[in-house]
């Protein structure tokens, strides 16, 4: 009796395994049935889409009257001022940097092009590198620009004469990174070609646009922040009376870090009863930058500081109604409106 239950026990625990197997290897026959479904069904959807893709771009190319053999002879730059949507296309075909996204942006109301550029994840040196028809930094409703999703610029070759050690060198850009994000296996490239150069500065731009970007590149910002009052006459929140604001206001949290401006030697860091606690920066070429109502200083008098130094946090100390950041340029002695500077 002892042996029959032992050898029920076996058999029941022999079919017991044999269901379990037999329900893994269905679950197993069913999952890869569904992949292979869905992998069926997405290279359809793929063609279907890269299809509609084609006859998209066909016929937005019919709708412009423009053919498209003659479209990729021209240069990057007249195609740009002719018309962006074409200049958009181009790109597809003749940007080598295959892991770079560039999309075509059309300005909504209350964008610039530097909220535009943080949306993507690039800066105002992109803005101008992938735009090069740009006359100003003005940005117009509808208005539609480039930009890629890296920071960096686009350099198309335009002389036979040029090479990657030229480029390299005109843009202060490592060779080496410059083929990694073109995907250039060796040193040669073609009339036309477009790159990405990336983490570089724009070489190429209007002569209206270069007046400002060599202007502008003196200075950078202390920090983000919305201006809550601007350079020029207002009435004080203080007192109530009018009187010339020589400064902009940068709203902050107290303990928000402020950076220098541009490098250069503090000449003054400490107590104005107005401005509370505040430095004083010289520069070269005559200018000084001043940040007031701070809650810390972290720097000394004649400390020489580089651009984008931390040299305080912002506070509420002084004459003021709250929190934030007061910041001036001067030149030789006379208020300029800081925002001729900054980006």
């Amino acid at each position: 009796m002892k042996d029959y239950l032992i050898q029920k026990k076996k058999e029941i625990k022999t079919d017991i395994s044999f269901k379990r197997i037999l329900i893994v290897s269905l679950i197993i026959i069913f999952v890869i049935s569904i992949v292979c479904i869905s992998l069926f069904l997405s290279s359809k959807e793929s063609i279907a889409l890269s299809s509609l893709k084609e006859e998209k771009l066909a016929n937005l190319i019919k709708e412009k009257g423009q053919n498209l053999n003659e479209l990729f002879k021209d240069n990057y730059t007249d195609v740009c001022k002719r018309d962006k949507e074409l200049a958009y296309i181009y790109l597809q075909k003749k940007l080598k940097a295959g892991n770079i996204a560039v999309v075509l942006h059309k300005i909504k109301l209350g964008e610039n092009f530097w909220t535009v550029a943080r949306k993507y994840g690039a800066n105002i040196d992109t803005v101008i590198g992938c735009n090069p028809e740009l006359d100003d930094l003005k940005a117009r409703l509808n208005q539609e620009i480039i930009i890629s999703n890296k920071i960096g610029v686009l350099h198309q070759v335009l002389e036979k004469e040029e090479t990657l050690d030229l480029i390299a060198e005109l843009y202060k850009v490592d060779k080496e990174k410059i083929k990694k994000v073109n995907n250039l296996k060796n040193e040669k490239i073609n009339i036309l070609d477009m790159l990405f150069i990336p983490g570089a500065k724009p070489v190429y731009m209007s002569d209206n646009l270069r007046q400002l970007y060599v202007k502008r590149s003196m200075f950078r910002s202390p920090l983000c922040g919305t201006y809550t009052s601007l350079f020029g006459t207002r009435t004080h929140p203080v007192t109530g009376e009018k009187h010339g604001h020589k400064a902009v206001d940068i709203r902050a949290k107290i303990g928000t870090w402020v950076g220098a401006s541009a490098e250069g030697v503090v000449v003054f860091a400490g107590w104005d009863d107005n401005l509370g606690y505040y430095i004083k920066i010289q520069h070269k070429d005559g200018y000084t930058s001043v940040y007031g109502h701070l809650s810390k200083i972290y720097v000394r008098p004649w400390q020489k500081v580089r651009s984008g130094q931390l040299i305080a946090k912002t506070g509420n100390s002084g004459r003021t109604t709250g929190p934030h950041l007061h910041f001036a340029i001067y030149k030789n002695g006379v208020a300029l409106n800081p925002l001729n500077f900054l980006w």
